[in-house]
């Protein structure tokens, strides 16, 4: 189902999400509010192939109108790792320098043989279980995979990320495994606030996110529109 929606005097929506994200975008470049963002991010934290932007009704008076979309490209590519193009305005992504297509339909055809990466995902409840039930679900992700030497890592670091969503966030989370070689991505998904705070503050139990910041070959985190996403790799 595609979604609509306005702010000042640019127009979105979201066509579709898995395995191509496509989002189309008219009118002011410019006028992107919170609510673009929100948006797009939604569709990053899916995890598509791609986000295809079809802008060919956007009006971009200036280069730097476009600086939002860089920005949201730089940051996709830490996290989730997805790449973004605009598509319907060659010419204007070229002059940008901006990755970019001729059509969303030319987009499709470079990508329709893609492979998203592997991954499994888990609804938990905000409580204190949860912990154990994600330590569980890694292992068995893991062992699905048969990846052997970081596990016992993951299950420490994945319990660290539900205890903080469960104690700070308060709301239902969504823990997924993604499978990057043969190494892999954790990553705790919830609808409490947007940003972490910028100093990690201590944990009373002397582990929390600084134990992830120590133990992770990368970690961060990125907004979702409703919540944010903590993810941490873990590289063969």
């Amino acid at each position: 189902m595609s979604q609509k929606a306005e702010m000042s005097n640019l127009i979105w929506r979201v066509q579709q999400r898995q395995p191509v994200a496509v989002v189309t975008l008219a009118g002011q470049a410019e006028a992107a509010g919170a609510g673009v963002h929100d948006a797009l991010w939604d569709c990053l934290a899916g995890m598509p192939t791609v986000l295809l932007l079809e802008v060919s009704r956007m009006e971009v008076a200036a280069c730097s109108a476009l600086s939002w979309i860089r920005d949201l490209s730089f940051a996709a590519r830490k996290w989730p790792g997805v790449p973004v193009y605009l598509c319907g305005a060659e010419e204007t992504a070229q002059r940008c320098s901006l990755p970019g297509y001729a059509s969303v339909a030319e987009a499709r055809e470079a990508w329709e043989d893609a492979e998203p990466e592997e991954r499994h995902s888990l609804a938990l409840p905000p409580v204190p279980q949860s912990c154990a039930d994600a330590r569980e679900f890694v292992a068995k992700v893991c062992h699905g995979w048969g990846i052997k030497r970081p596990v016992r890592l993951a299950q420490i670091l994945i319990s660290e990320l539900v205890s903080n969503a469960v104690v700070h966030a308060r709301t239902g989370l969504d823990v997924t495994v993604r499978r990057l070689g043969e190494g892999i991505e954790l990553s705790v998904r919830d609808d409490g606030a947007t940003k972490l705070p910028a100093d990690l503050p201590p944990d009373p139990r002397g582990f929390g996110l600084q134990l992830v910041e120590a133990m992770s070959d990368s970690w961060g985190s990125a907004p979702t529109g409703s919540g944010k996403v903590v993810w941490t790799r873990l590289l063969a």
